[in-house]
């Protein structure tokens, strides 16, 4: 347990952890916890500690999970402790309910802290970095451990002139059972890889993107994707592309091969060593792929929606975020009003109900007749993109829909609860959206409104019905909610009907 002790030379009140380390003072805080200065009793030398906040509201099932989390991380970064560019950890302890991980004191700034102080690297600077943090990367990987958190933040600079990468806390170790990060955000919306915003299954590829988007704020002085909000960001990540870079002359290819949103067309480590190398020594990388900027296909610009498709999209990549869920598939063919042909109804008791499998698609669970009530004119296109099914009425209003389901309800109870605080997060931007909580569609739901323009508003809808979380935007001239609430209601109805036979 921690203890108060008084150190002699100081006569200062310390606090002894685990009976061996004395925490001196804070060192930074962050989204997982506290990193304290600390000294190491027995072996009489300083260390940083790392205090991981576990969450208030967590109940003992995610609470152990949490610290399941963290153990796994110290036995993956124990794994790389050889490496030069990876910030050693020395020991993990239990101590106050809450492990603690105690890690080499590192004098120096991170690459957040001196774009900030002293602005922008050159690139040549900056690919000498990313080309240390490759090296890390690479050793990680071949030893099975995806580091999932690449960022300014965690790339550490030393007074000496060393590169160090740190903070595997959300390392995934090949041959670990997956951990389901219940109600937690799995990195930093700019910096996660789109697949693991899609919640595909990743891997060393989605470091790389990571790494790009690092180097990008580094060489820029800004980051690749922005918004007002972490869900905005996450959208942006999904839908846009970075703006051309002005700043990064000859690392400038080798961004936009880090950065390409499709991991089988990303430069492999091989590639992007030997450019950045190339850089780092003064040379043009021998790379044809330039950054530019790309359109969007038709139908996926946030801007055509005024930022609508944003927040539904805010949702939906939240929902896969806090579960790590793959989205549903949609199909090409896909038309409103088709359900799975297999569905059978439902006659058992609701306790008794069997949680939904595979099958639900966004595009099935309204009808063409549903969808013209949505918008409140005909339909004038539409577009079956992965994941979200939108729908564009002749007099200029908008609509989409999300479906996702997870395995497990309590995966589905923490997107829900994802879900209402990403709408929380945009109401300390935009106080002037309106809440409301009935009626009640499915298991647990609420609904939002607010002005976008003057003659346009913006409602949603979100529910859960068992596993399975939905999302319902529109926007366009009508003022209140009751045209999602209808449609919402709809959905619901199409989903007991396709839940399969217990």
């Amino acid at each position: 347990m921690l203890r108060r002790r008084v150190r002699p030379h100081d006569a200062g009140m310390t606090m002894l952890l685990a009976g061996r380390y004395s925490l001196m003072s804070q060192l930074g805080q962050g989204g997982m916890g506290t990193v304290w200065l600390a000294v190491d009793e027995l072996l009489h030398q300083q260390v940083a500690i790392k205090e991981v906040r576990l969450p208030a509201d967590l109940d003992e099932a995610a609470r152990a999970e949490l610290t399941e989390r963290t153990l796994r991380e110290a036995r993956a970064a124990a794994r790389l402790r050889s490496h030069p560019s990876i910030v050693t950890v020395h020991d993990v302890v239990m101590d106050s309910g809450r492990p603690w991980i105690v890690m080499e004191l590192i004098h120096g700034r991170s690459l957040g802290q001196i774009v900030r102080e002293d602005g922008p690297l050159p690139p040549a600077q900056a690919a000498w970095v990313g080309r240390h943090v490759l090296d890390a990367l690479n050793a990680a990987h071949a030893m099975g451990v995806l580091h999932r958190d690449v960022k300014p933040a965690n790339i550490l600079i030393t007074r000496d002139g060393r590169v160090l990468l740190t903070d595997f806390g959300i390392a995934t170790v090949a041959g670990d059972s997956a951990l389901t990060q219940t109600g937690l955000l799995n990195g930093s919306p700019g910096y996660i890889a789109p697949e693991r915003l899609r919640g595909e299954v990743d891997g060393p590829e989605a470091d790389l993107w990571s790494l790009g988007a690092t180097l990008y704020m580094v060489v820029e002085g800004r980051a690749a994707h922005t918004g007002p909000n972490s869900a905005a960001v996450m959208a942006s990540v999904l839908l846009h592309e970075p703006a051309a870079p002005q700043r990064a002359g000859p690392i400038a290819p080798v961004l936009g091969a880090l950065l390409e949103k499709d991991p089988r067309q990303r430069c492999t480590p091989d590639q992007a060593a030997a450019w950045l190398q190339a850089v780092a020594g003064g040379e043009e990388p021998k790379t044809t792929r330039p950054m530019a900027r790309r359109s969007a296909p038709a139908g996926r610009r946030l801007a055509v929606v005024g930022g609508v498709l944003a927040i539904a999209l805010c949702v939906t990549a939240g929902a896969v975020i806090w579960g790590m869920t793959r989205p549903e598939t949609l199909g090409a063919d896909d038309e409103p009003g088709r359900t799975t042909p297999s569905a059978k109804p439902v006659t058992s008791a609701p306790a008794a109900k069997p949680l939904f499998g595979t099958g639900l698609h966004s595009c099935r669970v309204l009808t063409a007749a549903q969808v013209r009530s949505l918008l409140g004119s005909n339909l004038r296109e539409d577009d079956r993109n992965r994941g979200i099914c939108q729908y564009h009425g002749v007099n200029g209003s908008f609509a989409a829909v999300s479906v996702y389901r997870v395995p497990t309800l309590k995966g589905a109870r923490a997107n829900f609860a994802g879900s209402r605080q990403t709408f929380k997060d945009f109401r300390d931007e935009h106080p002037d959206v309106k809440f409301s909580s009935s009626p009640v569609i499915g298991e647990e739901s609420f609904a939002s409104v607010y002005r976008t323009d003057a003659d346009s508003y913006t409602a949603n809808m979100v529910f859960r019905v068992s596993n399975v979380s939905v999302t319902l935007t529109y926007a366009g001239p009508r003022s209140g909610t009751k045209a999602v609430e209808r449609a919402a209601a709809s959905v619901a109805a199409a989903l007991e009907a396709a839940r399969p036979a217990g």
